[in-house]
């Protein structure tokens, strides 16, 4: 269950399950971090991030840092078409 934790955390925010979504996250990054699989510590940053911007506005700091490194991993692994999602919802978050 470690290895589809991000996934799980996708599912819980769609059915409005937050908190769940937010322990699987929290798992997923965990899990990639063990594993040194840098894309996935990087999709499950963002996802969390975007959870966090939806969810819990309050926590805009905690998500920026998440978008952040995300961004900074995609551009690395050529992660063309995630960059660009993440940039554009930092670019949103800025604007803000």
């Amino acid at each position: 269950a470690k290895r589809i934790a991000r996934h799980l955390g996708g599912a819980a925010a769609l059915l409005g399950r937050s908190d769940a979504a937010v322990d699987y996250y929290q798992s997923a990054v965990r899990t990639g971090m063990e594993m040194k699989f840098r894309p996935e510590v990087a999709l499950s940053r963002f996802q969390f991030a975007e959870l966090l911007l939806e969810q819990y506005p309050h926590e805009r700091k905690e998500a920026s840092d998440h978008l952040e490194f995300a961004i900074r991993e995609f551009a690395e692994m050529k992660m063309r078409p995630s960059f660009e999602r993440a940039q554009k919802r930092i670019n949103i978050l800025r604007a803000q």
